[in-house]
């Protein structure tokens, strides 16, 4: 074995990679081929799971800064989306004004406190580090009293504006347009991409895409009149989520996953005097270990079939078999170059 020179033999790079974010890489996932996973009715009242090819993607939920929505509300029971808008607030924003029950402050959308929002969440597995900014496009589509079929598409602002501080790192805000090409200056939410949580305000998108107060529940696919007026009654018939996961499945979604990757090349150097002779039996002959072959004992030759990288402890770590043997021999060097990436 031979230590390596980390000043001279090894090489590091950090690289970020990007692939489709929907299951084998596809990165335009077309609504129609979204499907809401089966949940139990107590899972419903807080989100639905959006699957892709069998796989959860994404889960969609609304959350009311008091609790409207929910299948019961009191002042001795939280309503489910009161705990849902308090757990985004708290995890994304714990820096702001902390969310007390008694609390108004909330998300600051349009320079406006946002009683309620909806939520989409990226699975984690999909999203590896994080979501690339600047190149989705989601489109959400439904009908209003105006116009059946309207569609409104939503891009993040990284393109022009630089991200703000969040605890997940940056945070954009989401915008009308395409790819990062932002259109008008209306601000419908924020975009986490490294907690992968784009956070919706009602009410920007109640006034892009009106629809009804009142919505079909799940379990029927039936359209309707689609749309993002939230249904504030405390009952179990009020199902707000079940409107984005609708949305999204009229819709599309053109989303990449973001990954850094930590590129080492160990460059493994066997110099002339190195690496001449073989630890195989068949090299040798005799209690004496002499060199088989007479005509190979003052110029042995050998060749060089894989190399093995270990640990400070002698531990194989990693193996590379080369793709022809390299001859070795006392008028020669060589040099096999190992990269490792993580």
């Amino acid at each position: 074995m031979k230590q390596f020179n980390f000043q001279e033999d090894v090489v590091s790079t950090e690289v970020v990679v990007t692939d489709g974010f929907g299951d084998g890489g596809v990165g335009i996932i077309n609504g129609s081929n979204l499907v809401t996973a089966s949940l139990s009715d107590a899972q419903k009242n807080y989100y639905y799971n959006l699957q892709f090819n069998s796989k959860d993607h994404f889960s969609v939920s609304y959350g009311h800064i008091g609790g409207s929505g929910s299948t019961n509300q009191s002042t001795t029971q939280e309503g489910e989306t009161q705990a849902v808008y308090k757990q985004f607030f708290n995890i994304l924003e714990p820096n702001r004004q902390n969310l007390k029950a008694s609390s108004t402050s909330g998300f600051i959308i349009n320079e406006a406190t946002a009683s309620d929002a909806y939520f989409i969440s990226a699975e984690r597995l999909q999203m590896k580090d994080r979501l690339n900014p600047g190149t989705w496009t989601l489109t959400l589509s439904g009908s209003s009293t105006a116009a059946v079929g309207y569609s409104i598409p939503l891009t993040d602002n990284s393109k022009t504006t630089d991200p703000a501080a969040a605890p997940f790192g940056e945070r954009y805000d989401i915008m009308s347009g395409s790819s990062g090409a932002i259109i008008g200056t209306k601000k419908f939410g924020y975009f986490y991409p490294d907690a992968g949580i784009l956070v919706l305000g009602a009410d920007a998108l109640s006034g892009s895409l009106p629809g009804t107060s009142g919505y079909i529940e799940s379990g029927s696919d039936v359209i309707g009149d689609n749309g993002f007026a939230p249904d504030h009654r405390v009952s179990s018939a009020a199902d707000n989520a079940n409107k984005i996961a609708t949305a999204m499945k009229l819709g599309s979604f053109t989303l990449r996953s973001e990954e850094n990757q930590y590129i080492y090349d160990y460059f493994c150097r066997a110099k002339v005097n190195e690496f001449n002779y073989s630890e195989n039996m068949t090299f040798w002959s005799g209690s004496q270990y002499k060199i088989r072959h007479e005509d190979m004992q003052n110029n042995p030759q050998v060749y060089i079939t894989e190399v093995g990288l270990y640990d400070d402890n002698g531990n194989l770590m990693a193996i590379g078999r080369l793709s022809a043997a390299l001859e070795k021999n006392f008028s020669s060097e060589a040099i096999v170059k190992v990269r490792l990436t993580y």
